[in-house]
């Protein structure tokens, strides 16, 4: 799984660069959609569907694959995994809050709440530190900070984040959308902006 994600994020990252650059915000494949008389509307709907349904899967490379939409589809496709990309991690919520009240999942809760700050002069401990004081403080701030944090791949990715929202029971649905709405937009927006200053 490590390196396909690897791969995918290669591939990922030199679409990106194609469509910023080069396709002034056509994107990869609409052209070659369009030439072959298929309705990318429903093209681009259909691949954002299953986009969402594998950011509900923990450690899946699916935000690679989200990006590669984007790349394929352009300003279209930057629109749609940007609204649909709230939905996935909705989902992977749900899943965490129907195991919520498994066993296993109230005790590493218990676990979780029991861990105490533990002095360390590393990056690494003083990280974790921080982290646990403003989760229990500030969890939509913290829900944001690890959407966007480089290497979330490592507690799960989208999924695992969101199953964790849901089984922690610190977050409300509606607020967690909402604040995932601006908070997964940043990739999107700045893609978008990007294709603007291009033309």
């Amino acid at each position: 799984m490590k390196i396909l994600k690897q791969a995918l994020f290669l591939v990922a990252i030199l679409a990106m660069f194609w469509l910023l650059l080069f396709s002034e915000g056509e994107g990869l494949v609409a052209d070659w959609v369009i030439a072959n008389d298929w309705p990318v509307l429903q093209v681009v709907l259909v691949a954002a569907v299953l986009y969402a349904l594998l950011l509900a899967i923990p450690f899946f490379p699916s935000v690679e694959f989200g990006w590669l939409i984007m790349a394929a589809f352009g300003t279209v496709g930057i629109l749609a995994i940007w609204l649909v990309t709230p939905l996935g991690l909705l989902l992977a919520y749900g899943i965490g809050y129907w195991l919520r009240d498994w066993p296993w999942v109230i005790r590493v809760r218990q676990r979780i709440a029991a861990l105490p700050a533990q002095p360390g002069d590393n990056w690494r401990q003083r990280g974790i530190n921080w982290g646990l004081k403003r989760l229990g403080s500030h969890p939509y701030l913290m829900l944001v900070v690890l959407i966007n944090l480089p290497g979330n791949w490592m507690i799960g990715g989208g999924g695992g984040i969101g199953i964790m929202a849901g089984a922690s029971g610190l977050y409300r649905p509606w607020w967690y959308v909402l604040v995932l709405i601006p908070a997964t937009g940043i990739v999107a927006t700045a893609m978008l902006l990007g294709i603007e200053l291009r033309k």
